[in-house]
């Protein structure tokens, strides 16, 4: 490829190297690769450009599951329509929609792996007879859901017993012998993606994503064991709404699940590892670089593949001296897409000036005050769906201070009161829009002699941000040009949740 530390999403990396290239590729030492393929584990949360795509591919060539069989659906997009008009027919009360979606999921799931294995058996081919074979599993999945439309559509004498029987084919009862007995030889793993942006007042929609939670749960419990696998990649923009509206029972619903947030030292590491593969391709390591390099140790990566490179610190735009790496990543919400997309924009600049494979300081801040614009317009815009109109809602918060007391933001909810549709507006909901996106965080420490400020922001947390009055809050340093932000203190916002167990990293 010819950006140096690779694509911004998984999705074009693949169309582009294919699966063999992209295994290359792919950074073996994160610390969610282990815990996604435990046998326990269904469920796994991770924002826009948390790596969600990446780590389903990982399933396919990692060292766990060994000639495995991956079923990978990846275009909810496809069957997003029919599985809303599914969710809405005879809806009754919640707890129920949502177990009769269960039992469809269950049903879709089974089909699903019938048809990825058809060939593999003649027992799961009969199961299959009269299907013509779909150009993807979305596809698929959509074709089955719009069948049960058109029952729902027009029921004429369909009742409950008809749908179980529905739902419990005879033909893929058959077939699941023979399912079983080829995956105690080769593991079987549904990897089912769903959509980053949704409605959330679409309570339909909600159930179903409910529905298909309750079905992984149960369906890991019974067959992961014996080789089939199944797990679900939820939106985390979406995920706390669902476990407060959907998943009442969460003990239940949501066990041992992954989320997909970031420490700084795995993104270090991530980072490296790209352009190390990049530098190494086209012979332009320097000789700091060159030998063994351990992946696992970050103090080691930043010695012999950041620095060399970035250099050890740079001067921000406020004439604040700050290490390269703790400056280029408190400007993204520690997501590999954002890091990607911030050293790519590093590198171009460099590549310009005729300084590649290494960095100056003005490249490095060109670069990092372009990048964050784009970033913060991707974060609002990953939100409208959620928020319509929050582009007009974030602009309260404009010429704000960087950092300011959380009474403050009850004055600037009132100002995006017309913003709001149908009355939706109120202070707790503007406090949960601007925790949400990771506008505002709240300050954990201080430390005015050093010149820092460590903020918690919801982005980095497996819960809900919750802002009192009497908090000090800040505003996330990506949003500064976005929102106009006064910078009226010699301080930087850190917005890491971290113990410095590695201050090299952290820069502090």
């Amino acid at each position: 490829m010819k950006e140096p530390f690779g694509l911004a999403d998984c999705e074009s990396e693949l169309r582009k190297l294919r699966q063999e290239g992209y295994s290359a590729l792919y950074f073996g030492e994160t610390p969610f690769n282990q815990a996604a393929v435990e046998e326990e584990t269904y469920l796994i949360v991770g924002r826009r450009g948390s790596g969600k795509t990446a780590l389903s591919q990982y399933f396919s060539f990692g060292e766990t599951f060994k000639n495995p069989i991956l079923i990978d659906v990846d275009q909810p997009a496809l069957y997003q329509r029919s599985l809303t008009e599914v969710a809405a027919f005879g809806a009754g009360p919640r707890d129920l929609a949502i177990h009769r979606l269960q039992r469809i999921w269950y049903y879709l799931v089974w089909s699903l792996i019938a048809e990825r294995m058809r060939h593999l058996s003649p027992e799961i081919e009969r199961a299959c007879e009269g299907q013509t074979q779909p150009r993807s599993l979305s596809e698929f999945i959509g074709r089955k859901l719009e069948s049960l439309v058109a029952i729902f559509k027009d029921p004429g004498d369909f009742t409950e017993a008809d749908l179980n029987s529905l739902l419990t084919e005879q033909s893929l009862e058959r077939a699941r012998p023979a399912i079983l007995s080829i995956a105690r030889e080769r593991p079987v793993i549904i990897a089912i993606d769903t959509l980053e942006r949704y409605d959330r007042s679409d309570e339909h929609l909600m159930n179903a994503l409910a529905g298909l939670i309750r079905c992984a749960a149960e369906f890991n419990g019974l067959y992961a064991e014996i080789g089939i696998h199944l797990k679900v990649f939820m939106s985390g923009e979406v995920f706390p709404h669902l476990k407060e509206v959907g998943l009442q029972n969460t003990l239940k619903d949501v066990k041992h699940p992954v989320y997909l947030l970031w420490r700084p030292r795995d993104l270090l590491r991530l980072i490296c590892w790209r352009f190390y593969r990049y530098l190494k391709a086209n012979n332009q390591l320097d000789e700091a670089s060159k030998g063994e390099i351990d992946w696992t140790n970050p103090g080691v990566v930043m010695q012999k593949m950041w620095r060399p490179y970035f250099g050890s610190y740079v001067t921000n735009g406020r004439g604040l001296r700050e290490q390269t790496f703790t400056y280029v990543l408190r400007h993204t919400q520690l997501r590999p897409r954002q890091l990607i997309l911030v050293c790519n924009a590093i590198a171009q600049n460099a590549i310009e000036e005729g300084r590649f494979p290494h960095a100056s300081e003005t490249d490095i801040r060109v670069a990092v005050r372009h990048a964050e614009g784009e970033l913060a317009a991707e974060i609002i815009n990953s939100f409208t769906t959620i928020y319509p109109k929050v582009e007009e809602i974030v602009n309260a918060l404009l010429n704000i201070p960087m950092v300011f007391s959380g009474n403050e933001l009850d004055r600037r909810a009132y100002q995006s009161k017309r913003a709001w549709p149908g009355g939706s507006y109120s202070p707790a909901a503007f406090h949960q829009l601007v925790a949400e996106l990771g506008v505002v965080g709240r300050v954990t420490r201080s430390n005015d002699e050093h010149g820092y400020i460590d903020a918690d922001f919801e982005y980095s947390l497996m819960d809900r941000l919750r802002v009192t009055e009497q908090d000090q809050c800040v505003i996330h340093p990506m949003f500064y040009s976005r929102l106009n932000v006064r910078i009226d203190r010699d301080t930087r916002i850190m917005p890491f949740s971290t113990s410095r167990e590695h201050p090299e990293v952290v820069g502090l």
